[in-house]
């Protein structure tokens, strides 16, 4: 199962904070070790192509693509 989380600074160290019910839905319990698969999540476009370098609208470009990804 895919649960989804966010990266928090955590004193000098990072942590991984997930949803609670997501976690218990998954068997996750406090404490237990787990393995993570970490991936950037894709919020835009511009994440995928990064700055187009043609004669078009960028902006316009953009938000075309970023329509192609909404949920």
């Amino acid at each position: 199962m895919m649960v989804k989380g966010k990266i928090l600074k955590w004193g000098n160290s990072l942590g991984l904070r997930l949803d609670k019910s997501a976690a218990l839905r998954s068997g996750l319990l406090p404490n237990e070790e787990v393995e993570v698969e970490v991936k950037r999540k894709v919020t835009t476009g511009r994440d995928i192509f990064g700055k187009l370098e043609r004669r078009v609208d960028t902006a316009k470009a953009l938000r075309e693509i970023d329509e192609l990804f909404e949920d």
